[in-house]
């Protein structure tokens, strides 16, 4: 028979911050660069949730948030933040409550909105320095990508995840150099109809992605898990941690 754990009181806790094992690697100048940084993520879904709670562990100051969903049972199995207790939120909130979890005293502006070509213009986190672009539906992609390029905002995009099981397979890039992913492919043809060049950052993988299959008559569901999506959040989440450290020491 298991034991039951026994549960340690708050009085009980070792002292310390959850940012004692960054500082060690940052220092105390790229922990308060890191504070002071303003990051926004756009989507927070498999890759989005892993990436935006990365930022937050990693002692991101300032979070600017945007999915118009709600958590979902089937969710579950690759949201970061995907407890039982969440479900039947918007994303937006449950994400809000888990950041606060690990540093209560993180700044998160969050909007639970669609982002489409007549949103952009006021759904853009012009505030933040960086951007982390983890939709997964083409148009809105396209619009988003779009308006960061023209901007002429830092950003780092996500390719196609669902359907892969490899997260070995994920790569870091430009978009030019993505191959085998079907998303990227009809990124590269939207956004070339409106000459935005391809050298931004994505993540992408070269994995072929397993078909979907179609549920009770319903529209085609693709399959996820959460190996590829939430690697592909940390990977994100890295290249914006590492860019604003890289800053510090430019």
């Amino acid at each position: 028979m298991v034991e039951p754990i026994e549960k340690i009181g708050p009085s009980e806790r070792t002292e310390g911050s959850f940012l004692d094992r960054t500082r060690i690697i940052a220092g105390d100048d790229g922990l308060a660069r890191l504070a002071d940084a303003r990051v926004a993520v756009y989507g927070l879904g498999g890759v989005g949730a892993a990436c935006a709670l990365d930022l937050v562990r990693a002692g991101v100051g300032y979070l600017h948030v945007i999915d118009y969903d709600i958590v979902e049972y089937s969710n579950l199995n690759r949201l970061a933040f995907g407890y039982n207790r969440y479900a039947g939120l918007a994303k937006t909130e449950a994400f809000t409550d888990a950041a606060k979890e690990i540093n209560p005293a993180i700044q998160i502006v969050s909007e639970n909105i669609f982002f489409s070509a007549e949103s952009a213009a006021q759904i853009i986190a012009r505030e933040c320095c960086f951007h982390a672009d983890c939709i997964d539906s083409l148009s809105p992609k396209v619009n988003l990508i779009a308006s960061l390029y023209l901007e002429r905002l830092i950003f780092i995009s996500s390719m196609g995840t669902a359907g892969r099981i490899m997260p070995e397979s994920l790569r870091l890039g430009t978009m030019q150099e993505v191959k085998g992913c079907p998303l990227a492919r009809a990124l590269r043809q939207r956004l070339g109809k409106m000459a935005i060049p391809f050298d931004f950052p994505v993540v992408w993988s070269d994995e072929p992605p397993i078909k979907p299959i179609c549920l009770e008559g319903k529209r085609r569901i693709q399959g996820s898990m959460p190996f590829v999506p939430q690697t592909a959040g940390h990977i994100m989440a890295s290249w914006i941690v590492r860019t604003i450290l890289k800053k510090q020491s430019s």
